[in-house]
């Protein structure tokens, strides 16, 4: 065997010379030296970025703002100097290809040139004002500008380099060919040398096919990645959404098309800047900017966060935004992507959905309430007597009636509540109080149907939210649990404090019970159990998906636990209140107690409406259900005012009233009565007023008003930081024969009104140690809530400040605006006849 690897001089001599011929072929088809392509491309580079910088200054200078690196003419010469410079060409390149890139030099110094022209033009247009002739001849120069020549002439310059170094390549490519016979050669002299090497070229046999197969996998690899990456983008490039990639501190790496579209700008001007600065108006609230900022600081990875701003584009205009920011899960450094949608056109329907259901509000509710309020004065007798067959017919009218009003009012409330518009008047509640009211407003409804209503109220606690919704979640589930019990089957309502401060309100019915999929679909829109109870129970299918929402704006759900055949319970919690010490500020004097009214009725219905009505004008409403339960009352203390219900079930009311009349305790007591036939109390002289049913609100308001007030004339509280204008004000009072009343400040008119109890107040809102608004948020608890105002006031207010500037009638006016006959017009309405009075009716 070592004969057969020895190798011959011949052979020895062959090979080495194959050696050296390789070497030398190798060394003839090297590449050329590289020192002058890298010269020459930078210099090109450094054309291509002095001609954008110079590009970039003419707009800044047409912008107003500060150049960076001039636009004289030495910068054009400059740059003609460093074109020339160019024209030393690499060794490498023909002839042909030297005539080729002088050719593309020449282009660019004519367009550089070109440039210098327009720019000049520009400039004295400028300076003769004839703005359009410049801005043409700027938008010619940024149309046909220097930098894309010298992009032209580094293109030129890469094929004419490509098209050398193919040819280059293609020599190499023969003496690789030469050199690989060389190869071959040597190797047959290698494989000669070591013959005996067939482990070794098995060895390298599996090796060869491992290193294919790896290879093979790696460029399906790389195939899939690129696939990938050209679905990503396409997905980038065809989304309708703006999409943007910021890094930690805000700055814009990427932006897709759409969000290029959307801000109008281009990729090339904005990749670097802070995306925040770029995009949110300057006039944003800084409460706004700092909420879209901890957007983007706060976001977990693999979380995002949305939220509505305006945005700014690069023309000046702005346009609302939903911006969804999330943040980009990943090593390295933190990344988020941002995606921007233009929502003008969802809020252009959302302010038509707005105007419609406004529409519908007036257009239909306004009718419909005086349709119900005639039918109520037929129903009462304001017409006579009527057949009872023609008052069946007026009862139905009125019933269907208000069951239409009530259906508009639920989807109305119920849009308020999908749109977040619903605003909740959020007090400190009993809880026993809301039950009360709840069984009052449903106790005809249960009587009828021969179902009992029970209250259990443990610990009398207290809870915060909205009276009248809350009373309206309860009626609801009660009237539901009434609708679906059987006869003599009876309604509870759980009130119990639970541990960890909540209260729980349970209602318990023992009617049928609910399937498992009837819960699924339970608190959907006009959704009923099944037909034949639609038919036969009635109802809109809004109540439990009305009630739902206002739970949920409370903080909580409604749950139901039922089995069919064994009754429902549907429940929820509030968070209960803890009594707090009341801090009464040093400045603001102590307010008495409201004016008590008492209530005398046996008509659930109307006590309940009365005492909503009277407490949210201010008074403390005590309640009686007969005429003993009322003389405790009077016994116990002396109310303001007294109102009688003529229909008590224990006596006639007009003898108890002679009877107040005839003891000297009672003897001034106002008395207002409440009938249900207009005439009862004609010739009578015990009474303040006599109203017939339907009940007037603002009659009883107005009768109220007047049985409460002190004696004597009109009085008028003028407040005013300004004298000669508190001095106008009385004069015009004065002649109106009232009594007036001056106040320089917010706490003297706090002062002067719950001493002097004004039957109008004119309030000017800049003042000094209490404002306007705080002196009506002081009014409003005490006696002086319904006290009606007329704010005067040099400010204009928005609907926001009206609202909160409100007493009891109130009119607003500005004193720019608003003519003398139109304020003392205003005064004469809201005094409303007392300017004959000149003392306590009797």
């Amino acid at each position: 065997m070592s004969q057969g690897l020895r190798l011959s001089r011949r052979s020895g001599v062959v090979a080495a010379g194959a050696l050296l011929l390789l070497c030398g072929l190798f060394a003839m088809g090297r590449p050329w030296a590289t020192s002058d392509n890298d010269r020459y491309r930078s210099a090109l580079r450094h054309l291509r970025v002095a001609s954008g910088d110079l590009e970039m200054d003419v707009l800044r200078e047409r912008m107003g703002l500060r150049t960076l690196h001039g636009t004289d003419a030495e910068d054009f010469a400059a740059l003609r100097a460093r074109a020339d410079a160019l024209r030393v060409f690499p060794s490498f390149l023909s002839d042909m290809d030297r005539r080729t890139m002088n050719a593309a030099l020449d282009i660019f110094v004519g367009a550089l040139d070109e440039s210098a022209a327009l720019l000049a033009r520009a400039r004295a247009a400028d300076a003769k004002g004839a703005k359009e002739e410049a801005d043409a001849a700027v938008q010619a120069l940024l149309e046909n500008t220097a930098s894309s020549r010298a992009d032209r002439v580094i293109n030129t310059y890469l094929a004419l380099f490509e098209r050398t170094q193919a040819s280059n390549e293609r020599s190499r490519i023969v003496f690789f060919v030469v050199s690989l016979s060389l190869v071959a050669y040597v190797l047959v002299v290698m494989v000669r040398l070591s013959s005996a090497t067939s482990d070794l070229a098995s060895l390298n046999s599996d090796l060869e096919r491992r290193v294919d197969e790896r290879t093979r996998a790696l460029s399906a690899a790389n195939g899939e990645l690129r696939a990938n990456e050209a679905r990503k983008a396409a997905i980038l490039e065809a989304s309708p959404d703006g999409i943007l990639l910021l890094d930690e501190g805000g700055g814009l790496l990427e932006l897709n098309p759409a969000a290029q579209r959307t801000f109008q700008l281009q990729a090339t001007d904005v990749v670097g800047r802070n995306f925040l600065a770029l995009a949110l108006p300057a006039s944003l609230p800084e409460g706004a900017r700092k909420r879209v900022l901890s957007a983007a600081r706060d976001t977990a990875p693999g979380h995002a966060t949305r939220l509505e701003s305006p945005c700014l584009r690069t023309d000046g205009s702005t346009f609302p935004a939903e911006l969804t920011i999330a943040r980009v899960p990943g090593e390295g450094p933190p990344r988020f992507t941002a995606f921007v949608r233009d929502i003008t056109e969802r809020k252009a329907v959302e302010r038509m959905k707005n105007e419609f259901i406004s529409t519908v509000s007036h257009e239909l509710r306004t009718p419909l309430t005086s349709i119900r309020g005639s039918l109520g004065l037929l129903e009462g007798g304001i017409m006579g007597d009527l057949p009872p067959q023609a008052l069946d017919m007026v009862r139905i009218a009125r019933t269907n009636t208000e069951r239409l009003i009530r259906l508009i009012n639920d989807i109305l409330d119920l849009e308020k509540m999908e749109a977040g518009k619903l605003e909740l008047k959020v007090v400190t509640l009993e809880c026993s109080e809301l039950v009360d009211a709840t069984f009052a407003g449903v106790r005809g409804m249960a009587d009828s149907a021969g179902v009992s209503l029970h209250g259990e109220v443990t610990d009398s606690p207290q809870v915060k939210g909205d009276r009248d919704r809350l009373i309206q979640v309860l009626t609801n589930l009660v009237s539901n649990a009434v609708k679906f019990s059987p006869q003599g089957a009876s309604v509870t309502v759980r009130v119990e404090v639970e541990a960890g401060s909540q209260v729980r309100f349970s209602v318990v019915d023992q009617g049928p019970g609910i399937s498992a999929e009837q819960r699924a679909r339970l608190f959907g829109r006009f959704q009923q159990l099944d037909s034949s109870d639609t038919r036969s129970k009635g109802g809109t299918g809004l109540g439990l998906a009305i009630s739902q929402a206002i739970v949920e704006q409370h903080g909580s759900r409604i749950g139901v636990e039922s089995e069919e055949g064994h009754g429902s319970t549907f429940t929820f919690t509030l968070e209960a209140v803890k009594p707090a010490p009341v801090a009464v500020s040093p400045f603001v004097p102590e307010d008495p107690s409201r004016y008590d009214v008492l209530v005398t009725t046996a008509d659930a219905e109307l006590a309940t409406r009365m005492r909503g009505l009277l407490a949210d004008e201010g008074y403390r409403v005590l309640s009686a259900t007969s005429l003993i339960e009322a003389a405790k009352h009077l016994d116990e203390a002396l109310p303001d005012a007294l109102v009688v219900d003529m229909q008590l079930p224990d006596g006639q009311a007009l003898d108890w009233v002679r009877r107040l009349r005839e003891q000297p305790r009672t003897h001034e007591l106002p008395v207002l009565a409440v009938s249900g036939r207009s005439d009862n109390g004609e010739g009578v002289p015990y009474w303040v007023d006599w109203m017939p049913r339907p009940l007037e609100e603002s009659r009883l308001l107005k009768s109220l008003r007047y049985a409460t007030r002190q004696p004597g004339q009109a009085r008028v509280l003028v407040v005013d930081d300004d004298a000669s204008t508190r001095r106008t004000l009385c004069a015009q009072m004065e002649r109106l024969g009232v009594q007036v009343f001056e106040a320089a400040d917010g706490e003297s008119a706090v002062e002067l009104a719950r001493e002097t109890t004004p039957d109008l107040i004119v309030l000017d809102v800049g003042l000094p140690r209490l404002d306007g608004f705080e002196v009506v948020d002081i009014l409003r608890q005490g006696k002086g809530r319904a006290t009606p105002l007329i704010v005067f006031t040099g400010r204009d207010l928005t609907r926001m400040d009206e609202r909160q500037l409100t007493l009891g009638i109130t009119r607003h006016f500005t004193k720019s605006r608003a003519s003398e006959e139109e304020l003392v017009s205003s005064v004469r309405d809201l005094l409303n006849g007392l300017l004959a009075r000149k003392a306590h009716p009797s």
